[in-house]
Order: structure tokens, then C-alpha cells, then sequence
């Protein structure tokens, strides 16, 4: 089995792994090892979706028709009496 292992100062490791700060700034012991199936390892990613459309099945469909212009009229309201 292939391997790695490098002694380093840990400044150097801070943009690839979250360090406890007892680590930090000083030297430490790098070991590279293979994991084999890599399937097991694997976060899954976070789906790249945007929330658009995402509360769809909640639209109440007979009150589209009132969207266009409800805040300014519900400002309107709010604040009239000022």
C-alpha cells in the first residue's frame, strides 16, 4: 500500500482542514492514506436547486390575481392614517 507522510507546519494545512487550535501554528504530522471504496466516504452534495417554485404546491390559485400591487396597497393601508 502506497502512502504519504510529511512532517509540515499546520499554517499550511489551514485552507484544506478546520484545525483545533491547539494545532495551530505549529508542526505537525501529515499522513495521506488511500480509503479504498471511496462510496463509502462520500458526503452527498447539496442539490443545486434555487427555492424558486419551491412553495408551489402551496399557491392558493384563485389569489394570483391580487398579487400585482398587494404590498404597495398593504403599505397603503398601514400607513394612510399618518
Amino acid at each position: 500500500m502506497n502512502f504519504v507522510r510529511k512532517i509540515t507546519n499546520s499554517d499550511a494545512l489551514k485552507h484544506i482542514v478546520d484545525l483545533p487550535e491547539d494545532l495551530q501554528n505549529q508542526d505537525v504530522e501529515l499522513i495521506i492514506l488511500p480509503i479504498g471504496d471511496s462510496s463509502l466516504y462520500k458526503r452527498p452534495t447539496a442539490s443545486s436547486h434555487t427555492a424558486r417554485g419551491s412553495l408551489k404546491q402551496y399557491a392558493n390559485l384563485d389569489l394570483i390575481q391580487f398579487e400585482q400591487g398587494a404590498w404597495e396597497k398593504g403599505v397603503q393601508d398601514k400607513h394612510e392614517h399618518r
